[in-house]
């Protein structure tokens, strides 16, 4: 299974290399047999991303307002704060 991450339109090649490399950084593989998915969301003119995290045991869901470029760093540090189990 292992670990989805899915952008919706409009991404950047860069910002959506950088951001798939932050997330597989921080998250690593989840266990196996178990599917988790990130899902990125960019909205108007790219002015927000909502990020949703789903894993069989848990699911959680935030905004980001910051530039494209500084997304991937400001993701992984949400993530670090609360550890995916």
């Amino acid at each position: 299974m292992g670990l989805i991450i899915e952008f919706n339109e409009g991404w950047g090649t860069q910002t959506k290399n950088d951001i798939e490399d932050a997330l597989r950084k921080c998250i690593a593989e989840p266990p196996e047999s178990e599917r988790w998915v990130v899902s990125l969301a960019a909205g108007l003119a790219q002015d927000y991303c909502e990020v949703r995290v789903k894993t069989p045991n848990q699911a959680r869901t935030r905004f980001f307002f910051e530039e494209p470029r500084h997304l991937p760093a400001a993701i992984a540090a949400w993530i670090n704060l609360y550890p995916l189990r």
